[in-house]
């Protein structure tokens, strides 16, 4: 009985060690790479008289996240917490103007990992989960196309999609690095759209 009794707080011990369960946050550095569809502000110049019309925008800013997360086990794990997804610049020239827009992006994320160990101190894993995105555009012109000066906002539930590794430095401390994509921010009519590609890098703190 008592060889029973340790041989069974022996292997909870174990199971509990593999296996443990711990609360997590992260801070991380981003780079944003996006992909603005810049039909709906030439739209927006030319109905309002602009001629002559050549676009172009630019998608890379740096920016930030914070995440807390649940690590259930070695494999598992759900986190959520703000990303900033960047803003995308535009810029256009037409006859007798010029004009600069941005459509920017932010909200919250919820997502569950799939990680597998490669070794005692690093893995890799797949992320997928949601976004509830706030979205911005702004656009501000010059005669002749003045009228086209304003601002919107709409906001996006959409899916994200990610993979990343993660290195073990102590006990409590990782590094971490992760991509992540999410397509369609905005609205196509009301801000115009953008996709948006993120790479992220940062620590992470094990309690």
């Amino acid at each position: 009985m008592k060889f029973q009794y340790f041989a069974s707080l022996a292997l909870l011990a174990l199971t509990t060690t593999a296996f443990a369960d711990e609360f997590y946050v992260m801070g991380q550095v981003t780079h944003s790479s996006a992909t603005l569809d810049r039909s709906h502000f030439d739209n927006v110049l030319t109905a309002n008289g602009a001629s002559g019309l050549s676009s172009s925008d630019d998608g890379n800013s740096n920016q930030w996240r914070l995440q807390g997360g649940y690590r259930f086990n070695q494999y598992f794990a759900v986190e959520g917490g703000y990303i900033d997804f960047g803003e995308a610049k535009y810029k256009a020239d037409y006859n007798g103007g010029s004009s600069q827009g941005s459509l920017k992006a932010g909200g919250a994320d919820v997502a569950a990992l799939l990680s597998l160990p490669l070794s005692d101190s690093f893995s890799v894993f797949g992320k997928a989960g949601v976004v509830v995105a706030n979205v911005k555009s702004s656009l501000s012109a010059g005669a002749p196309a003045s009228l086209a000066s304003g601002k919107a906002s709409t906001n996006d539930v959409l899916p994200l999609l990610g993979v990343g590794a993660i290195l073990k430095v102590t006990q409590n401390v990782d590094l971490r690095a992760d991509y992540d994509h999410v397509s369609g921010l905005g609205d196509a009519q009301k801000t115009g759209k953008m996709d948006d590609n993120m790479f992220s890098l940062g620590v992470v703190y094990n309690f």
